[in-house]
């Protein structure tokens, strides 16, 4: 892990089945299976976003969704709990915050790994003080 990662959790995480029905459903699904993107559902999860808030404030910047990906292993089940640790580390140029996403059963089987990128804008422009 680079210095200046800050690693989080492992946090247990479950996958509400109303939740994914209706994520599956906002993402164009039929509501059947849990989409592959819903990790991005947990990174609202105050536990993972708190740290992104603080870093953002302390820097003056918003978080703009850059990019994200996930590779899986075995699919994510509605209503079961997942333990997730979280790698995030900062790039200069541009400037980002990459968010490394480890998701693995309770028992500690792999299940998926995510990355998602978020483009830190300055807040001029946004109404800041700055």
């Amino acid at each position: 892990m680079p210095p200046d990662a800050q690693s989080l959790g492992p946090f247990r995480l479950r996958v509400d089945p109303a939740q994914a029905e209706a994520y599956s459903r906002e993402t164009g699904g039929d509501g059947s299976s849990v989409p592959l993107s819903f990790p991005a559902v947990w990174l609202t999860d105050a536990t993972l976003f708190d740290p992104v808030r603080a870093l953002c404030a302390a820097l003056d910047v918003v978080p703009v969704q850059e990019s994200q990906s996930f590779s899986y292993e075995t699919p994510l089940v509605a209503g079961e709990s997942y333990d997730v640790s979280v790698a995030m580390r900062r790039e200069e140029t541009p400037p980002r915050l990459v968010i490394d996403a480890i998701i693995a059963t309770p028992g500690g089987a792999s299940v998926a790994t995510s990355e998602t990128m978020l483009r830190l804008v300055p807040r001029t422009g946004f109404g800041g003080a700055s």
